[in-house]
């Protein structure tokens, strides 16, 4: 794991502005639970970072260090330095001392820079207090950009940046320039200022596990679009059907021209999205610029290999919303027998097999699907085990036919361990039938249910985002004892005025 500093003691990372030090809330994924989940790391807080704050942030490795780190805060002996970013001011270097929740606290700020709009600050404290440097800032008459809580202007990202910390025990300085793009903004704000705040807020942090993550998620820019990074390609998602993908790509050509520079990419498509794509072609429109983008190429996560194809016939292949999710079914899969339905290019699968699964049944209606599952398992050389199986069948009816199994010889039947039930909203099954997960939602929990052993569990999802979320997880809550709602990643943020992006639950029979 990249990390700017490591020993016995303390783990010193680059934190990214939009994921909160530790979780508020069951389902929710702080940076300690991140490090939990996807590197097996426990860490313990000892200093905290805003969730819209970048830089450097110290974890304590053993609880003995914490309280060392409690010791170095009452005696005011570490120094953190801070940069944002706010209106200009005729102050160069002044102290804020005002008392913050009845506790004592001073911030020392200096201007370093200033441009024709905004100006670059340094601020530097010893001891923290909640929001100590935005609300002392706003005190000041120059809140944050971004920090529309404290009256700073509105901006996709919270413009506070912990440069470097002076930690007793360490003996050289923690540091990291602040975001390029700070300097940038200085002179006024622009969409391509706006692009680059929120790729930088998942990449390159997500590079360390993956080669592909989202840079921009939909509702967050000022275009109806979404930006995906495919290894060194970008994919575009363009929802108004009034604009062709031509048309998208004159209007975003510079902003993709620098999202690939600052993200390794040499080219990528544009997809026009339909509403109702049921009757139609997925996409309305396609095209693409820069190095060709072959017909189909491998991606990376974690370490294992996956098949995607960014053409306009089809989904890619691998459902980055699912990528904590995967994560999750990898920690749980080792000894057991699992079932994946609605199995798509078997990506659970993989992460299953890979964690050493007992068996895997994945389960689609869909040959072609299973088929780039088939090749995903192969690529990760888990294809010469006996343990993948692959069923080419209506997932209702095989739920049906393991009910019968255990109807008839309740002794003989063996329960799973774990299940996937990732559906999709709405799809047609062939002879004039069709599938709609609002409809077939209740009776896929009882199945599941019925399906898993005593201790089992199942992980539930579906991107019906028009859809009531009571219903879903009500449906859940009366038949599971433990049903946990669980947030997408870090890149699929959920934005103001929109609905969740995708619906993930983790359940406990």
């Amino acid at each position: 794991m990249p990390s700017l500093y490591r020993d016995e003691k303390w783990l010193v990372v680059n934190k990214p502005s939009g994921i909160s030090t530790h979780r508020a809330h069951d389902g929710d994924l702080g940076l300690v639970e991140w490090l939990k989940l996807h590197y097996d790391l426990p860490v313990y807080i000892c200093s905290r970072l805003d969730k819209g704050t970048s830089g450097v942030l110290v974890f304590a490795l053993t609880p003995e260090a914490v309280g060392e780190a409690q010791t170095i805060h009452e005696n005011n002996t570490s120094k953190k330095t801070y940069f944002f970013i706010a209106k200009k001011s005729s102050h160069t270097s002044w102290v804020c001392s005002q008392s913050l929740d009845n506790k004592s606290c001073e911030t020392h700020f200096s201007k370093v820079k200033e441009g024709a709009v905004y100006a670059l600050y340094k601020a530097v404290i010893h001891r923290g207090r909640t929001h100590q440097i935005r609300r002392h800032a706003a005190v000041s008459d120059i809140p944050l950009l971004g920090d529309e809580q404290y009256g700073g202007p509105v901006f996709p990202r919270l413009c506070l940046h912990c440069g470097a910390v002076n930690w007793p025990g360490i003996d050289h300085m923690l540091q990291i320039d602040p975001p390029e793009w700070f300097d940038a903004c200085l002179d006024g704000l622009s969409e391509t200022i706006t692009s680059q705040a929120l790729a930088e807020k998942r990449w390159p942090f997500l590079s360390a596990i993956t080669d592909c993550c989202r840079l921009i998620h939909r509702g967050e820019y000022t275009e109806d679009i979404a930006v995906d990074k495919y290894g060194e390609f970008l994919c575009v998602t363009g929802f108004d059907e009034s604009l062709s993908a031509a048309q998208h790509l004159h209007r975003l050509g510079a902003m993709l021209a620098t999202l690939s520079q600052k993200c390794d990419c040499r080219g990528g498509v544009i997809k026009t999205n339909r509403r109702d794509p049921h009757k139609h072609d997925l996409f309305a429109d396609f095209t693409a610029w820069g190095k060709p983008v072959p017909e189909s190429f491998v991606v990376q996560e974690h370490g294992l290999q996956f098949r995607v194809a960014l053409n306009n016939r089809q989904h890619v292949g691998l459902f980055l919303d699912q990528r904590d999710s995967r994560s999750r079914i990898a920690r749980a899969a080792k000894g057991k027998r699992v079932a994946n339905l609605f199995a798509f290019t078997c990506s659970f699968s993989v992460y299953a097999l890979a964690a050493g699964a007992e068996v895997v049944f994945s389960v689609d209606l869909a040959a072609g699907c299973l088929n780039r599952g088939k090749e995903n398992v192969a690529i990760n050389q888990l294809a010469n085990t006996e343990n993948g199986k692959f069923v080419k069948e209506d997932v209702r009816k095989w739920l049906a036919r393991q009910l019968r199994k255990k109807q008839k010889n309740p002794p003989g039947f063996a329960p799973f361990d774990l299940v996937i039930c990732d559906p999709p909203v709405f799809a047609s099954s062939g002879h004039g039938k069709s599938f709609h997960v609002e409809k077939e939602w209740s009776a896929l929990v009882h199945g599941v249910h019925e399906i898993l052993g005593d201790e089992g569990k199942a992980l539930f999802a579906n991107n019906h985002q028009t859809g009531s979320e009571h219903y879903y997880s009500d449906t859940l809550k009366k038949i599971f004892s433990e049903v946990t709602v669980l947030k997408p990643p870090v890149d699929f943020p959920q934005v103001a005025g929109q609905p969740s992006h995708v619906r993930i639950y983790w359940c406990r029979k």
